[in-house]
């Protein structure tokens, strides 16, 4: 009997500290995951030509909507993609919220290696708490609008 008692100290030790640091895990968390959008909006994700969009994710800011995921290569393309991506917010009826323009940041792989990169996009003045869907479009080719992407 006294060596169970020896066996068991150490375990209610252990449990005493895991059950005061438990709550301390969840405050120091709970910041980082409170600007994901709860639930997650319905993401359209439209890929065409040599880029495939993989993921997308949609965060609460202080002036409106933050969207973010990673793109690919098509699996048999080799050589570089250019292009944009276009991301549009749309409420419960369908009606356009926001929408802007990106560019991915980083290489998708080189000789032969298709690695993802990552993209990001603010839609300034967006209420996250309207958007139900959100669209994530790839473009081969720039806007005739915007110089700078076209020179690029």
């Amino acid at each position: 009997m006294g060596t169970r008692r020896v066996l068991m100290k150490p375990l209610f030790i252990v449990a005493g500290v895991l059950g005061l640091l438990a709550p301390t895990a969840v405050t120091a968390t709970s910041p980082q995951a409170q600007g994901r959008l709860k639930p997650q909006p319905t993401f359209q994700l439209l890929s065409q030509g040599h880029l495939k969009v993989l993921t997308a994710s949609a965060w609460s800011e202080p002036d409106g909507l933050s969207v973010s995921g990673l793109v690919r290569r098509a699996p048999l393309w080799k050589t570089g993609v250019k292009g944009h991506l276009d991301i549009e917010a749309f409420d419960n009826a369908g009606r356009p919220l926001g929408s802007t323009s990106v560019v991915w940041r980083g290489s998708l792989g080189s000789s032969g290696h298709n690695q993802a990169a990552r993209y990001d996009a603010r839609l300034v003045g967006v209420n996250p708490n309207e958007v139900t869907r959100v669209a994530v479009a790839y473009h081969p080719v720039a806007h005739a609008a915007e110089p700078v992407e076209a020179a690029r």
